[in-house]
């Protein structure tokens, strides 16, 4: 059955997936632009998403507080502390040790930030010790001096000591020598092999310390002061400091030894760690407001693993949690603290992407095959191919990115067309509603039993909210859009297929599959074939672009037009390969489309045949019968769905995702798909 949207989406072939990279040419090119979002991987918390929360810059959600940022961005777990069931004990009595990887394979120098050092288990203070790798099992030579740069000389004071421990002589911050300037830190320096017998340097230090010096690391300390009085007794600004030192702390007690068998992380590429630089009394105090806490996994003592990344984008990565909308990520209160990484452009030579490509050749084209549909552009891109002159490569979003030194995985093409489209929605049979690209959600009937299926669904002209109607005629609104009526009550000669909004958004019909009209709010009755004996029954409708008249569709592509429709052709006399499922309207009203349940499409009046589109996947990997289609706003393209929620886009309709792609094994019936304007 088919229903006529606002817009509908129809299935047809189509190369490649996602909106964002088409071949660029089949012959060599000079460079290629991208657009993206968001910096890093995307996984858990955004920073500059949780800043915009914590301000109340979220598209109108309001300010957060720090436990409201961690439950939104680390979906199924729970805020607990460490002790206290059901989280476990904290690791190590309480103390956390970090691998300092700048020092791995050297001498371990180390000198106290004021007084001197003394090393365990040996009877010596000096200003300066050495630690000097000599055997297997961790056995170290001890040597002492006056300084950093060896003063005096380096006098041995004990061999054959095994993981010599380093600790300032009063208890106060211990430094680990570095060309240039020492790293200051809490705590005590250990030296030790790993388990190849290479020389490594650790930080053992309290816990609420080391995150009291992550969380700065990570999150400027001056994103505190923002924001006007918030929860506290502190500005809003300190809700995200806070949400930054919990995540920080779940993240290295999520993993106890994780790092090489012996420390629990690193310092630089696992979670940012320069000892004390950014210490201030802020961070301190984030870390003792939130002593303990951390986010554990629902039914679990486990800790979660939280991950978080600079710029989310817009829309976080589901991983290990739920992907979700992050309308903090758009930040900018001020000119110094503005999220640079919501939105970026960059240019990339063809020299760059064959040095990374050697193999290709010349450069010829890049082509995404996947996306994971969340967002804008379709979403990050899960597998793309670069093509050139010499043969092909397969590789990953995340992979072409960290090849090319992007900011993300999330990125198109740039200059690709939209067709007035920023995204669509899916609606099933169940009354589940599906959001991609910029489509916001705006709620569904998937958790209401219903007395008929879903059989269509309509938006409002500005995008802002959607109707789904079942075969009863029943009326479901959602957002901006208003209830003017509905067929639910009535006994009904044919069950409802399908309804289409006023161009107003103020109105709208429902039309049965005998071809009975009915119209509420400003839309007004042109006709009907209600009392005409069909030769097939009617799947769809959609209005001129005026509402000053309609046109219905049958199975077998009999077309009826009424009011200021004018008929433009139609499939009634042709033999079909399969029935006709949905039309859609062209642009001005002057013509029409009808697609049939194989994905093919016809075209009538100016209606223009467009070609797949070069983002979207082919129709040829279809699944199902097509039920659905929806044209782009400005009326040159189109896009098909089919019974699984596969889309095909053609002419300058955009990709934007599917529920194919985004829920592996759905088993639901998408019966509808409506355009959001762009």
């Amino acid at each position: 059955m088919a229903l006529v949207l606002g817009a509908a989406l129809v299935a047809v072939p189509l190369v490649g997936v996602g909106p964002g990279l088409s071949p660029a040419a089949a012959q060599p090119v000079t460079s290629i632009t991208l657009v993206g979002h968001g910096y890093g991987h995307g996984i858990g918390m955004g920073q500059w998403g949780s800043l915009g929360y914590a301000l109340g810059d979220d598209a109108g959600a309001g300010n957060f507080t720090y436990q409201q940022i961690l439950t939104y961005f680390y979906g199924g777990t729970t805020l607990s502390t460490l002790g206290a069931a059901p989280a476990p004990p904290s690791l190590h009595g309480g103390d956390v040790i970090v691998a300092m990887t700048e020092n791995d394979g050297n001498d371990l120098i180390a000198t106290a930030a004021a007084g001197t050092v003394s090393v365990f288990g040996v009877t010596t203070t000096a200003t300066a010790v050495l630690f000097h790798l000599t055997g297997p099992g961790s056995l170290y030579d001890v040597y002492t001096s006056g300084g950093c740069a060896g003063q005096g000389g380096w006098q041995l004071a004990a061999s054959g000591v095994t993981q010599p421990n380093a600790a300032a002589t009063n208890g106060g911050p211990i430094e680990l020598c570095q060309p240039g300037a020492p790293i200051e830190m809490h705590g005590s320096l250990t030296a030790l092999a790993n388990s190849d017998g290479a020389a490594r340097t650790v930080n053992t230090l309290p816990l609420e310390l080391y995150v009291a010096d992550v969380a700065p690391s990570e999150s400027p300390s001056s994103w505190a002061a923002l924001g006007g009085a918030g929860p506290q007794g502190e500005a809003w600004g300190f809700q995200q400091s806070e949400a930054q030192t919990v995540a920080a702390r779940s993240y290295v007690e999520a993993d106890p030894l994780g790092y090489g068998g012996y420390a629990d992380t690193c310092d630089q590429t696992c979670q940012s760690y320069p000892g004390m630089k950014y210490e201030t009394a802020t961070s301190l105090a984030a870390a003792q407001d939130t002593a303990g806490q951390v986010m554990v996994t629902d039914g679990t003592s486990t800790v979660a693993t939280t991950e978080y990344s600079a710029s989310s984008g817009g829309y976080s990565t589901g991983a290990q949690f739920p992907a979700v909308v992050d309308a903090g990520d758009a930040v900018c209160v001020s000119a110094s603290v503005c999220n640079p990484n919501h939105s970026w452009t960059v240019t990339l030579s063809a020299a760059s992407i064959e040095a990374a490509y050697p193999s290709i050749g010349s450069f010829t084209s890049l082509d995404v095959t996947a996306r994971n549909g969340d967002g804008d552009l379709g979403g990050r891109v899960n597998e793309l191919t670069v093509a050139g002159s010499a043969g092909s490569v397969s590789t990953t979003g995340s992979g072409f990115a960290g090849a090319l030194a992007l900011k993300s995985d999330w990125f198109a093409l740039a200059g690709q067309p939209s067709g007035g489209a920023g995204g669509y929605w899916q609606a099933a049979s169940n009354g589940g509603v599906f959001s991609f690209g910029g489509a916001a959600f705006y709620g569904s009937a998937g958790n209401i039993a219903l007395n008929k299926p879903i059989v269509g669904m309509a938006a409002t002209p500005d995008g802002g909210g959607y109707w789904l109607v079942a075969s009863d005629g029943g009326i479901f609104s959602y957002g901006d859009a208003n209830f003017y009526g509905s067929t639910g009550n009535l006994v009904l000669n044919q069950p409802v297929v399908g309804m289409a909004a006023t161009p107003d958004g103020r109105g709208y019909w429902l039309v049965a599959s005998d071809g009975g009209i009915f119209s509420f709010g400003d839309a007004h009755f042109y006709g009907s074939t209600g009392n005409l004996v069909l030769n097939e029954p009617i799947v769809g409708m959609v209005p001129t672009s005026d509402g000053g008249g309609y046109w219905l569709v049958a199975s077998d592509g009999g077309i009826f037009s009424f009011g200021d429709a004018v008929f433009n052709g139609s499939l009634g006399g042709s033999p079909l390969s399969s029935p006709v499922v949905d039309m859609a309207p062209a642009a001005g009203g002057a013509g029409y489309w009808m697609l049939e349940a194989n994905g093919t499409v016809a075209s009538f009046g100016d209606a223009p045949s467009v070609a797949p589109a070069a983002e979207s996947p082919s129709i040829t990997t279809a699944t199902s019968a097509m039920t659905s289609m929806t044209p782009s706003p400005d009326g040159q393209g189109y896009v098909l769905v089919d019974q699984s929620g596969q889309a095909f886009s053609y002419g300058d309709a955009p990709f934007f995702g599917d529920i194919a792609a985004t829920v592996p094994g759905y088993s639901g019936r998408v019966v509808g798909i409506a355009a959001s304007p762009g």
